[in-house]
């Protein structure tokens, strides 16, 4: 029978490769450095070629080799993960941590009203939430870091499924006066206002410059803030106007100082689902999960 490294060894390789230093590689795999050492250099005699560039005394550098042994790393470790889930949902069905990722437009104003229904539902499932902008989720969720992602659409999510949940409109805050009182208001209406965005990054800012359809040229005058919170603030001290989600105005606390002013029909609009990968280990409690939402 062949002699193959061990899987705590590829582990080693792959705690290198992320802090590139052996004591804090060794911290990470809560073992002592001479151990991690000696479980690299052991590698390197079974395969019979250096993983490490040891002539670098500054700095940790893989051979070509080496490099070969961390991409296999990478592909082997991922797939002994999804065997533990597999098992795991086999054990024990709709258990175990969940990993839900939530746009920071969304998740203070939708989780409280789902999450405590779906703890009720699925009480084995230790839910992990993660918030943040939708690159950022997509990132991890091609990852394997996430298991599923509630975003805002339309937005591109290559190799990812998704499931529209609800329409949600839009909502125009301005100070008060800006606009006659109970008035609603057409897309005309917000030409020649100074529109607040969310900093680039928020697709609610780019759904907001859809449904505007500004072009470049004119979003260059727009002021930009880094959180709806901020963006509140600012319309309620005459800086402009903006558009909020509904569940921002239904849930939110907004300032006196600001009016709210419903669309005429086309009403603009965001779509709210979610995404997930398809090859996940544990697909069918996402999509248990999914339906219950």
């Amino acid at each position: 029978m062949k002699n193959y490294p061990s899987l705590r060894q590829f582990q080693y390789l792959l705690a290198l490769e992320k802090t590139r230093n052996f004591r804090k590689a060794a911290l990470e795999c809560n073992i002592t450095q001479p151990t991690l050492s000696a479980a690299i250099k052991e590698m390197e005699n079974i395969l019979g070629l250096p993983v490490l560039d040891r002539g670098q005394h500054k700095k940790l550098i893989f051979t070509p080799f080496g490099q070969v042994v961390l991409k296999t790393a990478k592909n082997l470790m991922p797939a002994l993960d999804n065997l533990m889930v597999k098992a795991e949902e086999t054990r024990q069905p709709l258990s175990g941590p969940l990993r839900l990722g939530v746009i920071p437009t969304v998740a203070p104003y939708y989780l409280p009203n789902i999450l405590p229904k779906l703890q009720k539902a699925f009480p084995k499932i230790e839910w992990q939430i993660t918030e943040g902008m939708s690159a950022d989720l997509v990132t991890k969720m091609n990852d394997g870091d996430l298991d599923l992602a509630i975003i805002a659409f339309p937005y591109e999510t290559p190799d990812l499924n998704q499931k529209v949940f609800f329409d949600e409109e839009f909502i125009c805050a301005a100070p008060k006066g800006v606009f006659k009182s109970n008035k609603k208001l057409s897309l005309k209406d917000l030409d020649k206002k100074d529109l607040l965005l969310l900093q680039d990054g928020h697709c609610l800012r780019d759904h907001a410059l859809s449904v505007c359809k500004l072009q470049t040229k004119q979003d260059e005058r727009a002021l930009s803030a880094t959180s709806l919170q901020t963006l509140i603030q600012m319309v309620a001290q005459g800086y402009g106007i903006t558009l909020l989600p509904k569940m921002v105005v239904e849930h939110g606390t907004l300032p006196k100082k600001i009016d709210l002013h419903a669309f005429k029909r086309p009403i603009p609009s965001r779509k709210i689902g979610v995404i997930w990968r398809g090859s996940a280990p544990q697909i069918s409690t996402i999509q248990a999960v999914i339906q219950k939402i």
